[in-house]
């Protein structure tokens, strides 16, 4: 969510807060189940009526996602009464999107976010606990992981959406060349698979760029590893610049060469 409370939607007389607009349309499905769940149900949220609602997402890595989404908007502005536009841009350019959003106190009413996002935000998004709760009651809880993402302060700024698992891609033909039978269990067996596949012109690769997916991927686990964090478990003292920090940078410099 990149809406502040203030940000309200009007059609003639009649104002709709977006809050209560997200709200109603939990229960009608929404939030729950997507747009479909809104036709499902055969009715409108009753906050719906005369209004409109921008959502901001990424263009997906699945075409037919996209394609999906633009198939039920129209329908579920139909079944709500109010229209609902749903914007598809590059991945990279989401946080640009949020930060103009928050600053200007305009723009799109719904914004995807990732990661821990919603700490970085939590100034400019409005307490979504209303819609999150139930929908995780619902649906047997959340992960933990969404408890320190997606949650600030005890109240839920963002709705959890879905969480994914990722891997390391390696040729096993390459580690069979130096002897490797296993991919490593630790930096340090990794560390030295790197250096006899560079010294055969086949170093390890790992983005680590600014962008939203494969380097905080790899940075986030890399941190942790060390027993680094960017904040303390309360979630409001930075705590970043710790020595187990400094240690993991020291050895990505190392890992890297």
């Amino acid at each position: 969510m990149t809406t502040s409370s203030r940000n309200r939607a009007q059609t003639g007389s009649h104002t709709v807060d977006r809050r209560a607009f997200l709200k109603g349309a939990a229960a009608a499905g929404i939030a729950a189940t997507g747009l479909e769940g809104i036709l499902a149900s055969g009715r409108a949220p009753a906050f719906a009526q005369g209004t409109k609602v921008h959502m901001v997402r990424w263009v997906d890595f699945i075409p037919e996602a996209d394609l999906e989404l633009k198939r039920q908007a129209p329908e579920a502005s139909k079944a709500l009464g109010a229209e609902v536009v749903i914007e598809f841009i590059n991945a990279n350019d989401l946080q640009a999107r949020i930060t103009a959003a928050i600053q200007s106190g305009s723009g799109a009413d719904i914004i995807q976010m990732l990661w821990n996002w919603p700490n970085l935000y939590a100034g400019g998004l409005v307490d979504v606990s209303d819609v999150a709760e139930p929908i995780g009651k619902a649906q047997g809880g959340y992960y933990e992981v969404f408890n320190s993402t997606a949650k600030v302060g005890g109240r839920w700024l963002a709705v959890p959406h879905g969480t994914g698992g990722n891997a390391i891609a390696y040729r096993r033909s390459w580690h069979a060349e130096i002897g490797v039978k296993e991919f490593p269990k630790t930096w340090d067996e990794w560390r030295e698979v790197g250096k006899k596949l560079k010294a055969k012109g086949k170093p390890v690769g790992q983005a680590l760029g600014h962008s939203f997916g494969d380097p905080p991927v790899f940075a986030y686990a890399f941190l942790w590893d060390f027993g680094g964090a960017e904040v303390d478990a309360s979630g409001k003292k930075v705590a970043l610049n710790s020595k187990d920090t400094i240690e993991s940078v020291k050895f990505l410099q190392v890992f890297c060469k």
